[in-house]
């Protein structure tokens, strides 16, 4: 059974698989979302932890996993997932993988996304279908671990992610059969970027250039 994706602004993302509801980065929901089973916070920066977007979806049911930047940043349980770690919800398999900025900087030396804050990607298993959520990265070396994957979530936007160029070599290290580029539209970045994403993939690759939720 194929599953519903749904993409809502920058990066959040719902997959509907497998007899759950997953929402990673929840930000911009409109109204009337259908709760949460999962919920995954890659980091603590507003666009991506927006307290008003999680109460919408979230319940006492709700199970979140957050990365070490963004669990202080929430209330209520939390289980923390640092790049490398793995958790199981279900029949969901959680592992968390490392984002980070190498030529993204806020100063002279200093990355919007730094390695050593542990922000996270998400590689989630469910249905035998595979997710790749990268999250705020530049092309890093682990992607070459990740893949092949079904289904990857990649940012297109540049400034503090990768851009479209970029994306589409994280494209071929990652291996996906369909590629969704986000991270644009709301605050940097728009679906021009996307639109040069999908001219650069591998021709193999599948781009799906989705129309906000």
């Amino acid at each position: 059974m194929e599953p519903r994706i749904l993409w809502y602004a920058q990066s959040a993302v719902r997959i509907d698989a497998g007899g759950l509801i997953i929402y990673i980065d929840p930000y911009q929901l409109p109204e009337g979302q259908p709760p949460a089973d999962v919920m995954l916070i890659s980091h603590h920066h507003r666009d991506h932890l927006s307290p008003d977007d999680l109460a919408k979806v979230r319940t006492e049911r709700t199970t979140v996993f957050a990365s070490p930047a963004a669990a202080p940043h929430l209330n209520g349980p939390v289980q923390v997932l640092a790049p490398g770690e793995t958790a199981q919800h279900g029949p969901l398999r959680i592992r968390a993988v490392p984002a980070y900025n190498l030529t993204k900087f806020r100063s002279p030396g200093v990355p919007f996304h730094p390695r050593d804050e542990q922000h996270t990607g998400f590689v989630l298993e469910i249905d035998d279908l595979t997710f790749y959520f990268a999250a705020d990265t530049d092309v890093i070396p682990e992607m070459d671990e990740i893949g092949p994957v079904d289904y990857a979530f990649l940012p297109v936007s540049g400034t503090y992610v990768m851009t479209a160029e970029e994306a589409a070599e994280a494209a071929r290290r990652v291996q996906p059969s369909v590629a969704i580029p986000v991270h644009y539209g709301s605050v940097v970045g728009s679906v021009a970027d996307a639109q040069r994403f999908a001219e650069l993939v591998p021709d193999q690759v599948r781009v799906w250039i989705m129309e906000p939720a």
